[in-house]
């Protein structure tokens, strides 16, 4: 199939299957997101997922990380050059949008004693494994503050963006049962250490939080001045499909702004294909480079390749 054909098509898929029969332009070569066709971060997963059932192709993972903000014509050039598909895809789209740990509670839990007894023991196991060996391969990402790269994303009515007031601020329901314990632990331990704690409320609740620090976390160790970490974005089940968490991370770009910061780094992990796709494509961030972590028997490796400059060590050094 030609280039024109593919686009002819994939303008087709955009309209019918996105945008629910609209007969309005699809121009080839405007950006997919806010400020050309007007898709979400999901709109945009679902896109990719409709094009490589639809070719017959394998899309490159790193589709969204790769180049900047995609067009029609851009992805009509990959799907030209990508290779055809040995077997056939299911067409569904992935939401990525949950851990694993609570797809398998969504899983097992509700379901009967077999069913329960598997979810008991894997939430007692996946400590053990994830202490044992685990692997992970994440974008490293970056906003520079000085840009307009960061559309105005508009939240859902009734939330608001704001700096966490914890003796004011319903935390309840935030996260999954099993990890709430954990969540609340971890998000005080963050702020003693300085970390600057952002959140979407409706009223005294919390409905998503995303971190900022000058000095990173647990598993990161910011160098470089200027530059801050934006991390452990969380959304509750309640908020989910509706924009918050993506106008949590606008607004947390903007903070640090405001507070001196030149820029943000982030990381998303490589199977996060919705979070990918609101960064690069809605938000303006951009690729620096690839980092894996690897953790055996409680021992933590890092390595990393950012901006050609390769390291490995106990932390993520940027």
């Amino acid at each position: 199939m030609s280039r024109e054909a593919a686009q002819d098509e994939i303008v087709r898929i955009v309209r019918d299957e996105l945008l629910l029969g609209s007969e309005r332009p699809i121009p080839v070569d405007a950006p997919l997101g806010d400020l050309g066709v007007g898709l979400d971060s999901l709109a945009l997963v679902k896109l990719l997922t409709a094009v490589e059932a639809t070719f017959g192709v394998d899309v490159p993972d790193d589709v969204w990380t790769a180049r900047g903000p995609l067009s029609v014509a851009d992805l009509a050039e990959i799907v030209a050059d990508a290779p055809r598909r040995t077997e056939p895809s299911d067409g569904v789209a992935p939401t990525l949008v949950r851990g694993r740990m609570e797809r398998a509670e969504e899983a097992l839990a509700g379901g009967g004693i077999a069913r329960r007894a598997a979810w008991l023991a894997v939430r007692l196991l996946a400590p053990a494994k994830q202490f044992a060996l685990g692997f992970t391969r994440t974008f490293v990402l970056e906003h520079a503050l000085d840009d307009t790269g960061v559309l105005p994303v508009e939240t859902a009515p009734g939330v608001a963006l704001r700096t966490y007031a914890p003796d004011e601020d319903d935390l309840s329901g935030l996260w999954p049962s099993f990890a709430e314990a954990h969540g609340r632990r971890f998000l005080r331990r963050q702020l003693r250490e300085g970390a600057i704690a952002l959140v979407a409320a409706e009223g005294s609740r919390v409905v998503a939080l995303d971190l900022l620090s000058a000095t990173g976390e647990d598993e990161v160790d910011v160098k470089e001045p200027g530059v801050c970490f934006g991390y452990w974005l969380t959304e509750a089940p309640s908020a989910r499909g509706r924009g918050v968490g993506l106008a949590l991370v606008a607004h947390s770009v903007r903070v640090a702004a405001e507070r001196g910061f030149r820029t943000q780094v982030t990381w998303v992990t490589q199977d996060n294909a919705v979070m990918l796709a609101a960064a690069t494509q809605l938000l303006g961030f951009r690729s620096i480079g690839t980092a894996s972590r690897l953790r055996l028997l409680g021992f933590t490796v890092w390595s990393w390749d950012l901006r050609g400059r390769r390291g490995r060590g106990p932390k993520l050094v940027l």
